[in-house]
């Protein structure tokens, strides 16, 4: 009988056995870390500061959470070493700025910021995905990604803003970096200072569906999240 039972069971090879094994047992620090170079990089930004210095500070710390994510997540070697070559020559580019006065370093920021807000989430999510136990790794890994996705709108707002022949805010012609950024979490997480409103129609709903993901995402998947912390899921 338990030799017929044994039988009707799906067999699992060592590899995925131990890939399963790997996937459950990843440290939950690695995502701790993520959260507390996520936290250090929207400090330093939306500081605001100036200087030749800035850029190269700027890369250090976008460039540390984009590879910190992409490890903790997993990630594919080739994903990883073009977010490395990207990493790279931000940093070739930064010390240029500080050193040699060069002023233009927005297309490794940009591709710095392309990777960091658009792949990374990407990334940990289906990272977490894979798991099948809620954990404190899990959790982690979605408020990663909840960090993530206000960078995320402030990067469209900035996008906007500079393509764009009007101003984006109404309260400020020459907006900065910190200024979309500030603007962006304002909305996501339903403050409403209202310090800064949005000038034009597609900032103002980009700026509503942002508050609605924002509190459709923390109210859905981070409370399912903490209160089924430790049960293992069911395999499909």
């Amino acid at each position: 009988m338990a030799l017929a039972e044994s039988a009707r069971q799906p067999l699992m090879s060592p590899s995925s056995s131990r890939e399963g094994r790997r996937e459950t047992r990843e440290p939950a620090y690695r995502f701790g870390i993520v959260l507390l170079l996520l936290f250090a990089t929207f400090a330093f930004l939306a500081s605001g500061p100036t200087g030749n210095w800035v850029a190269l500070v700027a890369v250090v710390l976008q460039g540390a959470t984009l590879l910190a994510a992409l490890s903790a997540s997993g990630a594919s070697r080739t994903l990883w070493w073009l977010a490395v070559l990207v990493v790279l020559v931000g940093l070739v580019a930064g010390t240029a700025a500080l050193f040699v006065g060069v002023k233009d370093v927005t297309g490794p920021l940009f591709l710095l910021n392309l990777l960091l807000v658009g792949a990374a989430p990407v990334v940990i999510v289906r990272s977490l995905v894979r798991r099948r136990v809620i954990d404190v790794r899990t959790v982690l890994g979605a408020l990663c990604v909840y960090i993530l996705l206000g960078m995320f709108w402030s990067f469209a707002f900035t996008a906007i803003g500079s393509f764009g022949s009007d101003p984006f805010f109404s309260q400020q012609n020459n907006a900065t970096v910190a200024d979309y950024l500030y603007f962006s979490f304002v909305p996501q997480t339903t403050v409403g200072y209202g310090d800064f409103t949005a000038a034009g129609g597609l900032g103002r709903a980009l700026a509503v569906l942002e508050a609605l993901i924002g509190q459709l995402y923390l109210v859905t998947v981070i409370a399912l999240l903490v209160s089924n912390l430790g049960r293992q899921r069911r395999a499909s």
